[in-house]
């Protein structure tokens, strides 16, 4: 039947409000095509609602319908990005033949035709309107292509330059967690994005090794986990004169295959110790001079390296 009224008065000139008042008006047995319809007040459409009544239908939306109403208009997409939400969980897992987005308890997989691209742009537009992240956990595989990890890099490091467009702000992303099939991720690029200097805690050990000489960008940071190529007496040296300079507790463990104990030990000043034990877990602990902290130097596992500071 609409087919019908788009030949009779042209695809242009008819919509559906359109196609239901003629409908009906020749249902009644009026089929008068002159009709004068400028008396007739247009119908009213949900961007008709005043802008408060608007955010809150929207502001109760789920993830599933925020990312549907976006397909209704430009308009109401303009408004849905405008009501930022705060997330608990986004999880990507890209893989080569599958894509996998999870927003808090909505999951979304996709893998059919161009799925690279739908999945990259979803991911784009939810975070257009993300307020507060509270943990985002990236997976890659060996098979992923490498040009994937760098649009995925692009979408995330857009933030940086646009901040306000893109709206994830970096100050509330507070975990960053990344992981790596073979542990091959590039940890060069991610320290220089303002998600990793602005969040609180980081584990990045089974995403990629890190440069020594990198060590200094991750002591902001309250918590991290990573991976060294080795844990040299210098850099415990470092690590320790951070800890016993920066304020509150903070917990920092080091992997490395090549972890040499004697290494680490050397770094330790003596005189500073007050505990030690060697009876389940070999451990130090030193005093932080003028201070009620002190440094824990424990040895977990045989490649683990956990330094502490607490009271």
């Amino acid at each position: 039947m609409p087919g019908q009224f788009e030949r009779l008065f042209g695809h242009e000139n008819i919509n559906f409000p359109e196609y239901e008042f003629w409908y009906y008006r020749f249902l009644s047995g009026n089929f008068d095509l002159e009709y004068d319809r400028s008396s007739i007040s247009q119908p009213l459409t949900l961007l008709d609602l005043p802008m408060d009544s608007l955010m809150e239908v929207i502001g109760h939306m789920d993830v599933k319908n925020r990312m549907n109403a976006r397909k209704v208009s430009k308009s109401l997409r303009d408004v849905i990005d405008s009501r930022k939400v705060d997330y608990s969980r986004i999880c990507i897992d890209i893989d080569e033949k599958s894509i996998r987005l999870e927003l808090d308890d909505v999951v979304y997989n996709y893998s059919d035709e161009h799925f690279q691209k739908i999945a990259l742009k979803n991911l784009e537009n939810v975070l257009k309107s993300v307020k507060n992240v509270e943990d985002l956990h990236v997976v890659f595989y060996e098979s992923t292509p490498k040009i994937m990890f760098e649009l995925f890099s692009k979408i995330m490091e857009n933030t940086k330059f646009d901040v306000g467009r893109i709206h994830v702000l970096p100050g509330k992303l507070k975990y960053i967690k990344l992981e790596s099939f073979d542990e091959s991720g590039n940890l060069d690029d991610l320290v220089k994005m303002d998600q990793f200097k602005k969040a609180k805690e980081v584990d990045v050990a089974e995403y990629g090794i890190l440069d020594c000489s990198l060590i200094n960008r991750f002591l902001h940071f309250n918590e991290f986990r990573l991976k060294l190529p080795d844990i040299r007496r210098e850099d415990v040296i470092l690590i320790q004169n951070a800890l016993e300079k920066l304020p509150n507790d903070r917990d920092w463990t080091f992997y490395s295959d090549n972890l040499d104990r004697i290494e680490v030990e050397q770094a330790i000043d003596q005189s500073k110790v007050i505990n030690h034990g060697e009876d389940f877990q070999i451990y130090y602990e030193t005093k932080i001079p003028n201070s009620e902290y002190s440094i824990i130097f424990d040895f977990l596992e045989k490649h683990h390296l956990t330094m502490r500071k607490c009271k």
